[in-house]
């Protein structure tokens, strides 16, 4: 017996333009969307990951491979960054805050844990949350640049507390840091443009 696979290929391929046309639209979405709304920083780099993870994003059977890591050993502060990252790479925001909360229980003054966390929180809209560790941040690394600008960002668009804003602003300039698109976004926000 011989079957038809026309229509099977056929429902295949209006399956897949449909789901690139949901894609074109949500990358359009996403850009109006940081047009409008400033953003903050999410300095942590991809890294390699240990044990030949590589470049996780996201990809499911990196995902198991670490989370079986984790079940063996659940000291791997590794592996808790790792799926951290990956699920933030998701933005899937509570499922990697429960990795970067499992890093800071262990480790309270990870500097990049907390960044990551509060990246998080604010992308969960929780600026006041997420104020509060970018502020932790920086009695622990004073001169923390990214945690200065997290901190302008959010006291100038979401807490409506323009004094504090500026003096992070300023304190992103006054470092002037390797990064001259943030040192140049610091002043257009002292600007005011």
């Amino acid at each position: 017996m011989q079957t038809n696979n026309a229509f099977p290929q056929a429902a295949r391929r209006r399956t897949v333009f449909f789901l690139l046309a949901c894609l074109g639209v949500m990358v359009f979405a996403a850009v109006v969307y940081r047009v409008e709304n400033p953003s903050i920083v999410q300095h942590e780099e991809r890294r390699e990951m240990p044990g030949g993870m590589g470049q996780m994003g996201g990809d499911m059977s990196g995902i198991s491979s670490m989370m079986q890591k984790l079940q063996a050993n659940p000291e791997d502060v590794e592996a808790m960054r790792g799926l951290g990252m990956a699920f933030m790479e998701m933005q899937a925001w509570e499922k990697s805050m429960s990795f970067w909360d499992m890093v800071l229980e262990k480790h309270p003054d990870d500097v990049m844990a907390l960044n990551q966390k509060g990246f998080c929180l604010f992308e969960l809209k929780k600026y006041a949350e997420a104020a509060e560790l970018f502020e932790r941040m920086l009695t622990i690394e004073t001169g923390n640049f990214h945690a200065h600008y997290n901190l302008g960002v959010i006291y100038k668009h979401y807490l409506a507390q323009p004094d504090k804003a500026a003096a992070h602003f300023q304190a992103v300039v006054d470092a002037a840091p390797d990064d001259p698109e943030l040192v140049e976004n610091a002043r257009r926000e002292l600007s005011g443009k």
